[in-house]
């Protein structure tokens, strides 16, 4: 009875060993991917996942700020946009709740409409 209790804390014992391992090995890898990424004149500021193994990037690049598409079908520019999105970023509200990517969008698109006055 004894070597039955010490055969299973060995095996939890064994498994807490591996899991412990896999998490220092995968805050290794990413913090390795992290700083191998890093670029000087290139940023991703923000992404978003529109659909299955489709993404919409806003990169700065330089000064320039552009939206790219991204699909199993290739890359894509969509547009460049005009701002300091870092700055322009919203502070968190008090409730927690950031505003969704649509109402954004939508007043990025009502400033550019109002500042250029052409409907896009």
């Amino acid at each position: 009875m004894m070597t039955a209790g010490l055969t299973l804390f060995r095996a939890a014992l064994t498994v807490l060993g591996v899991l412990l391992l896999a998490y220092w090995c995968s805050r290794m890898l990413g913090k390795r991917w992290a700083k191998n990424s890093c670029s000087v004149n290139l940023h991703i500021i923000e992404s978003i996942q529109v659909g299955q193994d489709k993404r919409i990037l806003l990169l700065k690049v330089g000064e320039h700020n552009y939206l790219i598409g991204v699909s199993q079908a290739g890359i894509q520019l969509l547009a460049e946009v005009e701002g300091d999105f870092e700055a322009d970023m919203p502070s968190v509200p008090e409730d927690g709740e950031l505003p969704s990517f649509q109402t954004l969008l939508e007043k990025y698109l009502t400033h550019r409409k109002d500042k250029d006055g052409v409907d896009r």
